[in-house]
Parts: structure tokens; C-alpha cells; sequence
């Protein structure tokens, strides 16, 4: 799963990779999240912790909303590299001009 180079592959062919993987990073980030959530509050459930519902509501929110944001952040440094973003233009002639 190598992004090609710019010699290799368009301009397109690169977002579209990098948009793949970046959508399947948010997914395995968001199953390992609730995987661990579950763990979490299982392991609580069955030493007896009493869990009440705004308890694990406002935990399970914050928990997600956090990894999350933590995984996307750091998604889009991979991304922007993988899509060719930060590559220096080859000429002066590269620059897209609005």
C-alpha cells in the first residue's frame, strides 16, 4: 500500500489513494475506540463499580470525541504528505494560479 510518486501516478490517482486511507484509518480508530470503551466499562461492570447511565454517557463521548480527534489530526499530517500537498512545485510553472 505504497502511495505512487508523482512520476508513477496523477494528481488524482494520489488524493484518491490518500482519501482511502485516510477514511480507513478513521474507521479502525473508531472500532479499536469502542473496543476499548467496551473493555473499559465491562471490566468496571463485573468488579461490582456501580456505572450510572450519565456516567457512562458522558465518559463514552468524551473518550470518542477525544481518540477521534487525536486519529483525525494526525490523519490529515499523513494525508496531506500521501496526496502530494507539501511536495514543492517542480517549476514556477506548477503553481495553480486562481
Amino acid at each position: 500500500m505504497t502511495i505512487p510518486s508523482k512520476t508513477q501516478a496523477t494528481h488524482a490517482e494520489r488524493m484518491a489513494e490518500a482519501k482511502r486511507r485516510f477514511v480507513r484509518l478513521m474507521q479502525l480508530m473508531l472500532a479499536a475506540t469502542l473496543l476499548v470503551l467496551v473493555l473499559a466499562f465491562s471490566w468496571l461492570h463485573a468488579t461490582g463499580t456501580p456505572l450510572p447511565f450519565h456516567f457512562i454517557v458522558a465518559i463514552s463521548l468524551a473518550v470518542i470525541g477525544s481518540l477521534m480527534l487525536a486519529a483525525a489530526l494526525m490523519g490529515l499530517v499523513f494525508f496531506s504528505h500521501a496526496s502530494g500537498a507539501d511536495d514543492a512545485p517542480e517549476s514556477i510553472d506548477d503553481i495553480e494560479r486562481p
